[in-house]
């Protein structure tokens, strides 16, 4: 009789405990119509092909390409919010430069030149730099959650966040070794679904025309951008970069998305950054 009665009870508490719920309840999945259908905000396009608002990007060049000086470039125009390489200025978006190379007097040269050409300036609220000396013990590795953690208060503060760049940040993550990317494309998604722009600046391979490094780099990112100095047309005063797309999830890529120059480009001695083509 207390078997009987013990059994019972068991299976009574079973059913009540283990019983699975139904399938639709556990759905996580939204009907295609009613995204169709849905009234979705356009994402904000801040530099077309560049920079849009929950967008990542990845700009990779060869050593001495002006990749960083480009990055900057953005950067400033974007805080300032004046006109960049020729497209329609947006309002100013609060921009973090993350740079993990720059020593304070370069930082202040180049970011001196560059408000000088574009003839405006942030308001202060709007452009904030993390360099090498901004931690104690130096920069973090953003390749562990305690690296990526140190910086995530001024990472949530920015509408744009720029990486500069992938290998002096991500210091123990291995190129060519996928695994030791998925906590930085976790991070990436993270950033991207909460509407921020991101630009990372990356080194391309020996033959140029690819960014260095594991396909799982570039998992997390919407566009691929690929640049190279122009040796015919740059000179010792001024710098040429051609710029390609070899990826974009918006719509085909492009053999040319732009050529870039920079420095005494009118002979007036004085920096200057123009879309040339």
């Amino acid at each position: 009789m207390n078997d009987q009665k013990h059994t019972q009870q068991f299976s009574q508490n079973s059913e009540s405990t283990s019983t699975p719920k139904p399938l639709h309840q556990l759905r996580r999945s939204d009907s295609v119509l009613s995204i169709v259908q849905a009234d979705i905000p356009q994402p904000c396009i801040i530099v077309p092909s560049i920079l849009t608002a929950g967008e990542a990007t990845l700009l990779a060049a060869g050593a001495g390409s002006g990749k960083t000086y480009i990055s900057q470039h953005i950067a400033a125009c974007v805080a300032a919010g004046t006109t960049c390489f020729g497209n329609e200025p947006c309002e100013a978006k609060k921009v973090l430069y993350i740079d993990a190379e720059l020593g304070l007097h370069q930082i202040q040269t180049r970011f001196g030149n560059i408000f000088n050409a574009i003839g405006a300036g942030p308001g202060d609220p709007f452009f904030r730099v993390i360099h090498r000396k901004s931690i104690p013990g130096g920069m973090p590795d953003l390749a562990t959650p305690d690296g990526f953690n140190a910086l995530t208060s001024d990472i949530e503060w920015a509408d744009v966040v720029i990486f500069d760049n992938l290998s002096a940040l991500y210091t123990s993550a291995e190129e060519l070794n996928q695994n030791d990317w998925n906590y930085y494309n976790k991070c990436i998604d993270a950033l991207r679904n909460e509407g921020k722009a991101i630009l990372i600046l990356h080194h391309t391979d020996k033959t140029g025309k690819n960014y260095r490094g594991h396909t799982e780099i570039a998992r997390a990112v919407d566009n691929v951008l690929i640049a190279a100095k122009d040796l015919k047309l740059s000179t010792n005063a001024v710098t040429v970069v051609d710029i390609a797309q070899s990826k974009s999830r918006n719509g085909a890529s492009s053999e040319k998305l732009m050529s870039i120059a920079f420095g005494d480009v009118y002979n007036e001695g004085r920096f200057l950054m123009i879309r040339a083509k």
